[in-house]
């Protein structure tokens, strides 16, 4: 048998080397928090930290596809209100049964990631456009369907969606494990998922080989709204009532954990397990600011830092 030569394990690492150095950074990372912020290091906060970076997390997924073709969605955090305030709106107010104002839920929000990507497929409205503005769209709405007022009580079979256990793990971890790996699935080993990264690379290429260009940018904008409601519905689980302020900047976190993780603003190169590692890293930071009593204010100062340092050593790489 012959022995792999010593450039191949080279070669493998220099594909690895965004998500070597983010893994590197979160270690570095929990060293420092474990020795500065009393019970960092403990079981009960990790899982906390699992639970509640499980949505953004869920949503990263979809966004990580979303960017990978060379796309971006700005609009996810006020899908994550409308989603929720809707939920609310339709099974407290209207007595629609849970399941099926979920469903009608889902399907607003396929319909508005279609939206987007008719657009961009269509008309040739870049995405960044349309889903920015789609960002306060989508947010008036959920403020007009509630009255900005936060819909509630929900019905206490919820409460399990978001504080039930299974194995000791919080459900929303293990909702946040299937969608990760359904999503690891799709993009190292699916047809679907290398077509992503070949319109990433150069769509009209892609397309010359016989890829549905615009078929494909549609649906990866439908998954990450889908994922969004997703997350916003879980969300009510949390806070047994739907708000239309829920989710405010969930976009920046999001986007902030693709991009740390690897994943290339101008599209083709990016990784679930990345992105993972990036949404870990933005979580941890989090969390240890606050148990070392520092302002929020200034995670969002060190969020920004991060995306920018993140985009440079992008660009760095390419």
């Amino acid at each position: 048998m012959q022995k792999p030569r010593a450039g191949h394990y080279a070669l493998n690492l220099a594909a690895w080397r965004a998500e070597i150095g983010v893994a590197i950074a979160l270690v570095a990372l929990v060293a420092v928090f474990s020795a500065t912020a009393q019970n960092f290091l403990s079981v009960e906060n990790f899982v906390t930290l699992l639970q509640q970076t499980s949505v953004i997390a869920i949503i990263a997924v979809g966004m990580t596809m979303v960017i990978v073709t060379g796309e971006i969605d700005l609009s996810v955090g006020a899908q994550v209100g409308l989603a929720g305030t809707l939920f609310a709106v339709f099974t407290v107010q209207a007595g629609i049964p849970i399941a099926l104002s979920a469903l009608i839920v889902l399907a607003f929000a396929a319909l508005v990631g279609m939206f987007t990507g008719v657009l961009r497929v269509v008309w040739g409205i870049p995405t960044f456009i349309t889903t920015l503005g789609l960002l306060s769209a989508l947010r008036g709405m959920a403020f007009y369907v509630s009255d900005g007022l936060t819909i509630g009580p929900m019905p206490r079979f919820l409460e399990t969606v978001w504080y039930g256990e299974l194995f000791g793990l919080p459900f929303p971890v293990w909702i946040m494990a299937v969608v990760i790996a359904i999503g690891w699935i799709v993009l190292s080993s699916m047809p679907f998922g290398r077509h992503l990264y070949a319109i990433g690379g150069d769509a009209e290429t892609a397309r010359r080989y016989g890829v549905k260009v615009g078929r494909l940018r549609i649906t990866v904008m439908v998954i990450v709204q889908v994922l969004a409601a997703l997350g916003g519905m879980m969300l009510v689980g949390r806070l047994n009532a739907g708000s239309p302020t829920v989710g405010e900047l969930m976009e920046l976190d999001v986007i902030a954990a693709v991009i740390v993780g690897g994943t290339v603003l101008s599209g083709g190169k990016g990784r679930i397990i990345g992105t993972v590692l990036g949404v870990f890293f933005v979580a941890v930071l989090r969390n240890g600011l606050v148990l070392n009593g520092i302002d929020p204010v200034i995670f969002l100062i060190a969020q920004g830092l991060v995306i920018i340092l993140a985009v440079w050593w992008s660009m760095l790489r390419k």
